[in-house]
């Protein structure tokens, strides 16, 4: 599966915050979504966006705009994981806490696009310069869990970003989960020091945009906009 973070957003090491077994998931104040709406950044004509291994699809509009109805329980079964190892599908190394253990969930953070152009894969994903030296990225992607669940740690999603120079990103997660799909914003900040040394933090939590549209690019265009 495509990697919302495999482009530009990197790993780093697990420290675990534990949560208490006794009381009952909290569950996000944001519902569940059942579709994606979104806008492609770069489009040519008419074409379709769409995850094959979960077999869905949509068409896009000549502005570059779609509606992706995303899968039902069914379609899911036995694509799914523990909750607690989810980021790994951002290349993200690490598990989390989850607070109902036995729940699954699946992260979905691509999708494929094919348009006149041809074909491409495409996050939804937006970078911006905040210094000279300094820049953050913004990610978006949206997690399946079967129950609701706290998921809660650090994870190392240097792979992500795939920088060079840059092994250790520590993202902190704090997100709380329905039954369904869920929408998680990734924010992260990557710097250079005088002497080109990298470093960055980051934290993954419930987005509040909820079903609002989502700008969709690949990754050259994402390191465009951030031109280390």
């Amino acid at each position: 599966m495509n990697s919302l973070l495999r482009f530009v957003l990197p790993a780093a090491a697990l420290a675990l915050t534990a949560c208490s077994q006794s009381s009952p998931p909290q569950a996000s104040d944001q519902p569940p979504v059942t579709v994606i709406q979104g806008k492609v950044a770069t489009w040519s004509g008419t074409g379709t966006v769409g995850v094959p291994e979960l077999n869905v699809s949509a068409p896009v509009g000549t502005d570059g705009t779609f509606t992706l109805t995303l899968p039902g329980d069914a379609s899911l079964t036995g694509r799914t994981r523990a909750a607690a190892d989810v980021m790994t599908s951002l290349n993200c190394s690490g598990s989390l806490q989850s607070s109902q253990a036995g729940t699954l969930g699946l992260v979905l953070t691509g999708l494929n696009a094919r348009d006149a152009s041809g074909t491409r894969q495409l996050s939804a994903v937006e970078g911006e310069k905040t210094g000279l030296l300094s820049r953050r990225v913004h990610a978006r992607a949206w997690l399946y869990t079967d129950g609701a669940t706290q998921l809660r740690g650090t994870v190392n999603c240097a792979g992500l970003l795939n920088i060079p120079g840059l092994s250790n990103l520590p993202v902190e997660v704090a997100v709380n989960t329905q039954r369904g799909w869920n929408v998680v914003d990734l924010n992260l900040n990557v710097s250079a020091n005088v002497f080109g040394q990298l470093s960055g933090s980051g934290t993954a939590a419930n987005s509040t945009a909820g079903s609002a549209t989502t700008t969709w690019r690949t990754m050259a265009e994402l390191q465009a906009q951030l031109g280390f």
